[in-house]
């Protein structure tokens, strides 16, 4: 089986779990979606004990791969590969908006933790369709525009990749043929990018190098 089938199916099982948790499938963690639409007070405050576990999951996880999550966990991407199919304009990474969009998200979630700020249920609900819709839409026209411009989860785990332990590595093997960039779902300069922190694993390029010179390396080797 081909790492893209691989990759499809981690997608596939993270998009249904996520239609199911939003529909009260089941609950993870010990947390239903109806549930988080029931609090009262500070929604980081009411489930704060239950929200550290997965913090540091993506803290490791990101050390380790990078954005590796972007690319074979997160249901967005799921959506993405659809909507890109339809997209008139290939992504072009903009380093700085989505860094700006992860600090507003730091800032809004501090006060929300803090009381100065309150996210009523209606507002979160509001807010969740709306950016749904937003985010589809949008896609439709710029591909995975969110995943390179607008998502602060993104932006988190790109300055992990900086530091990330494992990452593509274009050998000296490489005969500049450009096709690993015409296939770079995140619209990387593979050839040259370094230290490929924007990189999602997506594993397009590695499977479309007739030369076989691009491979993950553990870099404290």
């Amino acid at each position: 089986m081909r790492m893209q089938e691989v990759r499809k199916l981690f997608l596939s099982f993270t998009f249904v779990a996520s239609v199911m948790y939003i529909t009260d499938g089941f609950s993870i963690m010990g947390i239903y979606f109806s549930d988080i639409f029931r609090f009262e007070g500070s929604f980081l405050k009411e489930y704060s004990g239950q929200l550290y576990l997965p913090l540091l999951l993506f803290l490791f996880l990101g050390i380790v791969l990078g954005r590796f999550f972007c690319g074979w966990i997160c249901p967005i991407t799921a959506i993405m590969n659809i909507t890109t199919v339809f997209a008139r304009k290939k992504p072009k990474i903009n380093l700085k908006t989505k860094y700006v969009f992860l600090f507003f998200t730091v800032v809004v979630l501090y006060f929300e933790y803090t009381g100065k700020l309150s996210l009523t249920n209606e507002l979160l609900k509001l807010g969740f369709l709306l950016g749904i819709t937003a985010i589809v839409v949008a896609s439709l026209f710029y591909s995975r525009i969110f995943c390179t411009n607008i998502c602060p989860l993104g932006a988190f785990f790109s300055i992990l990749g900086y530091v990330s332990i494992f990452r593509l590595d274009v050998g000296e093997d490489c005969k500049k043929c450009h096709r690993c960039n015409s296939v770079c779902e995140m619209g990387i300069d593979v050839m040259n990018s370094k230290p490929m922190n924007e990189c999602s694993l997506c594993w397009n390029c590695v499977e479309e190098c007739p030369y076989k010179s691009i491979r993950l390396r553990f870099i404290l080797s």
